[in-house]
């Protein structure tokens, strides 16, 4: 058999209870739609019943051996109280006696005093003598809310003739505690020593107008029945109102017309005294009974102001209609109507009034036509042609004169009672053909309750007797049958009532009236006499004591007659009774159980034949109509017991029967009448997908005891409109009571294994008492042995199974109302309001159903108020956590208990102030958590850790919890296997591990928080807490759990702490991380995300912090050729120089692949730089135009090659220095061109505006930086070209004398070459120096050159003085002789001769 979750046990066993429920709520009633005792609905007309001989039954059967089983006996008599009868003997005129059941009291008047005693012990005797007229009638309210001070408990209201008195009625000792025949139960609802009022509260004028009878309300409300037929209320408030007395009589029964009329003309008129009153207080009705025999029936509405009559009808029309019903009696049965008892809805939710006549004859009424009961939802046009059809067989009293409904009747509302309507006639005992039971006579009082009728009547002058009539003993019959008992009494009975249960609590327990007799106080002359009512559980409870035990016809047949589920449930009654606990009857009555409780067993569908000779499912045999779960074995057939009318259009139709199955049915103890379309050719019983499970009666029996049991609470709300409980403490006790019970047996027998224990030939689908449609096994011929066995082991199987989840149901229905009634026990409503809103909502919107099945999570939510309750109050949750613990292990777990213990030791450290305690609390609560782990709330507890400012707890407690979910580490395999797709479960445990560890990056940013706001809140005191005294700094904090966490083997806590720094800009202390597991964790960070330059940026770092250069080199390498506008140019130089270091660095290695690398990012960084100076030049622009700014993002997009500068940029825009600085760097020897970039720069450099002077100085400020850039690139720096361009330019632009020696030298351009290049210049003897204007430039330039050398002779060193010295001379010579040639050169030669002689001078 496949395992069920206990969810899915929780959901089967639900279901199953709630299809058990609805089957028990909708058993057979007086009035259903679908099946009813009375015949009503099937048939459609009013019907009749009590004529044949299956109505009336006895238990006679159950014979006991000397004795027979009893339905009726005496539990006590109790004499009046002696002091009471000594009044007798002063008697003057009247006495009455009466019952108040509210306060368990009887009471006797003698003329005008009262007398009140409790019934049951004759003691407590209360009397009133304050009147002086004679006592009429009594009457005995519970007084309106908030009209009297508390002490009133209830209104005594006694009239007189003339007046009537309302007198307040308290108790000495309200506190004292009545215990219960329940365990645990306690009862403060019975009063002591009754006290009456010396002053009455009010005094009423009677109006002449004697009271003869008093009823009262639930509600407060007095109603008073008057000799004149009149119905009067006594209202009274709390204050009197501008317009009224604070207490008055209203007449209901008076109209306006009626009122004007003058008094001394109702002389004249008939009276017809009320002589009983009777109120249904859940339907708001009320009755009244006249001394003719007159109903008549009122709506009381909420207030007196709503009162209102809605039917009134005579003993003549009420005769008249039985007699049509039932003719073939005398009619003289029906008249004398008696008593009338109001029907309560469990009784009946159709019929509403029991009227019993004199002959004991039972008159059914209800307020509404029958068509309208029988189709609530009819539409009103339908329902007037129905109820016209009906009028012959169902008479509207309210409306006698009219025949037909006009048009406003037809749309009335039919949910409000419209009349009083006959539907069915119940003869008393005595009149079926051959009985043997005297007929009741002179019936004078009744009582009805839950199908059991006490009739009171007189056959001696001076002694009574009771009549039981009841229906209990045969509740699961499709008809209206009954036991009857008679019981001889001592007296004549002036009252009866319903002894009221003194412990009785809110909770209307079905299984809890089924385990209690009913008893009723008779009070008679002699006294009070109780006697019980029994139940069927009292009867099998005197079978199973005569007869020793189960084992016995009497038993069985005991079975047969309740059903067997149903007398599996009356066994569990007993079995489960705390008063039979570990005694013998409680053993035999569970060995009846397992006895008589039958085997499972498969209901198979027949398959017949058709003529075309293809096999298809019977669909019309009502034994295939069965539930998802099981077949109902108890669905009964329908039989109605008397005959009904024939014919009549406006009759019902009765199908006719055959004489033989009338007289089977006249001949059967247990009368059924055939199934309608059951065919009984079949070929064959197969077994198919269709065939269903048919549990037996003792798992039918125990679902059936579930469903009652929880019954009262099942569909109730949790919770009010205020957020209370809607459930007592001590509601919970008694539901707990039960099933704590129940439990004790389901353990002792062990339930889940019933299936296949039954060793008794007496089964259910093989009994001869089946209900008429149950098919048995097949035969050897249909199924083999084999066949059979496998069949039944399966439907043993699917029992067991079904059992079982009903076993795990009872467990958690006992730990949540076990719960529930400790949060009744820690004011509920303060705990609920504790709750989130929409929980809340959720919770009011929850039925206890609901909570069981569905609502767990509310459940904890419940837990974790009270819990927190605890914890706000400094109290230990010690107790109350192991009396949770206790009670419900399964919604308070061990981890619960382990959460909110060191929930509590948090709290306690957070409030020390030492600082070594505060840590050993603090590991403390840890361990505790670590030994829970991982079944506990991780994010509270952490959270908690967090207030508490133990980061480091967080770290352990979840890296203890990912290694208990994780302990064979298959999330960090699927990690370090670079996380497969295929390997789900390595990505389910690596997703647990991850959901552990977030709660660590939650902790530091809470941290992180509080060191943003330190300054701000004072809650989070990490500083003091976290840190001792050499680690005060926010730094030093994240420092020492970072550490922490890099202590734990696990790179999933690695990769949150990462992600942490990372992202609140911690690179520093990352980086000083030297963990392995950082660089795969950037590594796959830049796989994953390429574009993400800052994780591109962590990983070079790391490498070359780390020891790893190549592999920084390269990344630095990739990183400045990447194409991205998010790095400039000046980034990608310096990533290209950082790798040209981190290859230049010792521990790199010189490989030769290394070397070549080097030498790759030595010429990509010598090209950046060029690109940059191109950059750098178009960026200088002050206007550059689109195609400029254009180029200046393209070199800050990527890196160019050294042809693409030239080609792309340098060439098209002009930029000499840069042309040059590339043939620089290309080592491009090309002499020509060079000259012509030099010479491009040289006039660049002059043009534009300005002085002379400041061309100069632009000039040759240009040439110096070439100077410096270009001096040592040889090709790139043709010296003699320059001084000659310079010369040139000097010249044609009449610089100063000899500026451009002195700007070479200041340049510290070597001397000796400039008069070499100088010599050479000046020996050619150029024209061009005449052509430009000044044709002795370069003569004056020559002799600043040897000036130059002059002047500086002394730096010159000694081994080439001479030949320095010998080349400036000949420049000298040179230019004298050029002088020499020329007129007017005299100061030209002097100079010379001057410097020749000076030259002269330093060589010697």
């Amino acid at each position: 058999m496949p395992s069920i979750s206990p969810v899915d046990f929780l959901d089967l066993a639900g279901n199953i209870l709630e299809r058990m429920d609805i089957r028990d709520s909708s058993s057979p009633g007086l009035l259903d739609v679908k099946i009813n005792l009375t015949g009503v609905a099937q048939h459609g007309f009013a019907t009749a019943s009590g004529l044949n001989d299956y109505d009336y039954q006895n238990i006679s059967s159950l014979s006991m051996g000397p004795k027979s089983a009893s339905q009726v006996h005496t539990v006590n008599k109790i004499p009046i109280p002696s002091e009471i009868l000594e009044h007798f003997k002063h008697i003057k005129c009247h006495c009455m006696m009466g019952l108040f059941p509210e306060i368990g009291r009887a009471w006797l008047t003698i003329d005008s005093e009262i007398y009140i005693w409790t019934y049951e012990q004759a003691r407590d005797v209360a009397y009133y003598d304050g009147l002086n007229h004679l006592i009429v009638s009594v009457g005995l309210a519970k007084p309106k809310a908030g009209v009297f001070i508390n002490d009133v408990k209830y209104l005594l209201i006694l009239t007189t003739p003339i007046e009537i008195i309302v007198l307040g009625v308290t108790f000495a000792d309200t506190t004292k505690i009545i215990s219960s025949p329940m365990r645990n139960m306690q009862s403060t609802t019975t009063f002591e020593e009754m006290q009456l009022m010396n002053k009455p509260i009010f005094i009423l004028n009677s109006d002449n107008v004697a009271i003869n009878v008093v009823q009262c309300s639930q509600s407060g409300r007095i109603f008073l029945g008057g000799r004149d037929g009149c119905l009067y209320e006594i209202d009274y408030h709390a204050d009197s109102s501008w317009f009224g007395k604070r207490c008055k009589k209203v007449n209901h029964s008076q109209s306006m017309v009626s009122a004007m009329v003058p008094s001394f003309l109702k002389l004249f008129s008939e009276n017809d005294p009320i002589v009983n009153i009777v109120i249904d207080d859940n339907r708001q009705l009320l009755y009244t009974l006249t001394e003719k025999g007159s109903i008549e029936a009122w709506n009381i509405g909420t207030d007196c102001s709503s009162m209102r009559r809605f039917a009134r009808v005579s003993q003549n029309e009420i005769t008249q209609r039985a007699s049509s019903i039932l003719k073939t009696v005398d009619n003289s049965i029906f008249t004398k109507i008696k008593s009338i008892c109001p029907l309560s809805s469990d009784d009946s939710q159709n019929l509403n009034l029991l009227a019993v006549t004199q002959s004991g004859v039972r008159l059914f009424f209800a307020i509404r036509p029958l068509s309208t009961a029988l189709n609530p939802n009819q539409q009103p046009q339908q329902q007037q042609f129905s109820q016209n059809l009906q009028m012959q067989s169902c008479t509207n009293f309210s409306n006698p004169t009219s025949p037909a409904l006009n048009t406003s009747q037809a749309t009335q509302d039919f949910s409000k009672p419209q009349g009083l309507y006959l539907y069915h006639v119940r003869l008393p005992p005595g009149y079926t053909p051959n009985t043997t039971i005297n007929k009741p006579k002179q019936v004078h009082s009744a009582y009805y309750s839950e199908g059991t009728l006490l009739l009171v009547s007189t056959s001696q002058q001076d002694q009574d007797h009771l009549w039981s009539i009841s229906s209990a003993p045969f509740l699961s019959r499709p008809y209206l049958a009954e036991a009857t008992a008679m019981l001889n009494l001592d007296g004549i009975v002036w009252s009866l009532s319903e002894v009221r249960d003194k412990c009785e609590s809110n909770l209307n327990s079905v299984l809890r009236k089924s385990k209690k007799p009913k008893k009723v106080v008779l009070l008679t002359n002699q006294g009070a006499h109780i006697i019980a009512l029994l139940k069927p559980v009292d009867i099998l409870q005197q079978l199973l004591t005569t007869y020793n035990g189960p084992h016995n016809e009497a038993v069985k047949t005991f079975f047969q007659i309740q059903t067997e589920s149903e007398a599996c449930t009356t066994s569990l009654l007993i079995a489960c009774s705390d008063q039979y606990r570990n005694t013998d009857l409680a053993l035999w009555a569970a060995q009846a159980f397992l006895l008589y409780g039958g085997e499972p067993y498969y209901h198979y569908q027949m398959l017949a034949n058709t003529q075309g000779g293809t096999s298809k499912v019977n669909s019309m045999n009502p034994a295939l109509n069965i539930g998802h779960y099981g077949m109902d074995r108890n669905t009964p057939s329908m039989f109605v017991s008397t005959p009904m009318p024939h014919g009549g259009g406006s009759g019902g139709f009765q199908m006719p029967r055959s004489p033989q199955v009338q007289h089977s049915m006249h001949q059967s103890q247990f009368p059924l009448s055939p199934i309608s379309g059951q065919d009984s050719g079949h070929d064959g019983l197969i077994l198919n997908d269709y065939s269903t499970v048919v549990y037996s009666p003792k798992h039918d029996g125990l679902y059936l005891y579930v469903a009652r049991l929880l019954r009262p609470i099942w569909k109730k709300r949790c919770v009010d409109s205020n957020l209370c409980s809607t459930l007592t403490q001590a509601d919970c006790t008694l539901i707990l009571e039960d099933l704590f019970a129940l439990k004790v047996f389901m353990d002792a027998y062990n339930v889940t294994e019933l299936s296949g224990m039954t060793r008794s030939s007496y089964s259910t689908h093989q009994s001869s008492i089946s209900n008429g449609f149950s098919h048995s096994l097949p035969s050897h011929n249909q199924l083999t042995t084999q066949d059979q066995r496998n069949v039944t082991e399966k439907a043993q199987n699917e029992e067991k199974q079904s059992l079982r989840a009903l076993y795990q149901l009872v467990k958690h229905v006992c730990e949540v109302m076990s719960l529930w009634k400790i949060l009744c026990e820690h004011q509920f409503q303060v705990l609920v309001t504790q709750l989130a809103k929409e929980e809340q909502t959720t919770l009011s919107s929850c039925s206890f159903r609901d909570l069981t099945l569905t609502r767990t999570e509310t459940c904890a939510l419940l837990i974790a108020a009270l819990i927190n309750s605890y914890l706000k109050d400094n109290a230990s949750v010690s107790i109350i956590s192991a009396k949770l613990r206790e009670v419900c292990p399964n919604l308070y777990r061990h981890e619960d208990a382990v959460t909110f213990k060191a929930t509590e030791i948090l709290m306690s450290a957070k409030s020390c102030e030492a600082s070594e305690g505060k840590h050993e609390k603090l590991r403390t609560a840890l361990q505790l958590c670590k030994d829970a782990a991982p079944n506990l709330p991780l994010q509270n507890i952490c959270q908690q850790f967090s207030t508490a400012g133990f980061g480091e707890g967080v770290i352990e407690l979840t890296a203890t919890c990912a290694k208990k979910i994780d302990p064979e580490e298959l999330g960090i395999r699927y990690y370090n296997s670079d996380e497969p797709t295929e390997d789900s479960e390595g990505y389910a445990a690596y997703s647990s591990r991850m959901s552990c560890y977030k709660e660590v990056r939650s902790m530091l940013d809470t941290i992180y928080q509080n060191y943003c706001n330190v300054n701000e809140t004072q809650e989070f005191e990490f500083q003091r807490q976290i840190c001792d005294t050499n680690e005060n700094s926010f730094s030093a904090q994240i420092r020492k759990l970072v550490n922490l966490a890099m202590q734990i083997k696990d790179p999933l806590l690695h990769i949150i702490i990462y992600q942490w720094l990372m992202g609140h800009d911690m690179i520093s202390e990352l980086l000083a991380l030297p963990e392995p597991s950082l660089g795969e964790f950037l590594r796959r960070n830049v796989v994953n995300n390429p574009g993400n330059l800052n994780l591109v940026d962590l990983l070079w770092k790391y490498y070359e912090k780390n020891g790893r250069h190549a592999e920084a080199a390269h990344i630095l390498d990739n990183l400045a050729s990447t194409e991205s506008e998010s790095i400039s140019l000046d980034q990608r130089i310096e990533y290209l120089a950082r790798a040209v270091m981190c290859m230049r660095n010792d521990s790199s290695g010189y490989s030769v692949a290394n070397g070549i690398l080097l030498k790759e990012l030595e010429d990509k960084l010598e090209i950046a730089r060029v690109q940059k100076s191109i950059l750098d030049t178009l960026s200088a622009y002050v206007r550059p135009a689109h195609n400029l700014l254009q180029a200046i993002d393209k070199l800050n997009f990527t890196l160019y090659d050294i042809t693409q500068l030239y080609q792309q940029f340098a060439d098209p825009f002009d930029l000499w220095e840069c042309k040059l600085t590339i043939l620089n760097c290309s080592h491009h020897n090309d002499p020509l061109l060079i000259e012509t970039v030099w010479s491009q720069i040289i006039n660049k450099a002059v043009e534009g505006t300005g002085s002379i002077q400041e061309r100069c100085t632009r000039l040759f400020i240009k040439i110096e930086s070439l100077v410096k850039e270009f001096r040592e690139s040889g090709h790139c720096f043709p010296l003699a070209f320059i001084i000659r361009e310079l010369e040139l330019k000097a010249c044609q632009l009449r610089f100063p004398e000899g500026i451009v020696p002195d700007k070479l030298v200041s340049m510290n351009i070597d001397i000796e070459l400039l008069m070499e290049y100088y010599f050479r210049m000046i020996s050619m003897n150029e024209r061009v120096w005449a052509n430009e204007g000044n044709e002795w430039h370069l003569v004056q330039s020559s002799i600043r050159v040897v000036t130059l050398l002059c002047g500086n002779i002394r730096t010159i060193w000694h081994r080439s003085k001479r030949r320095i010295l010998g080349k400036a001379q000949d420049i000298v010579s040179t230019c004298l002789n050029f002088c020499y040639q020329k007129p007017d050169t005299e100061q030209l030669r002097n100079t010379l001769k001057a410097l020749q002689c000076q030259l002269q001078d330093y060589l010697l």
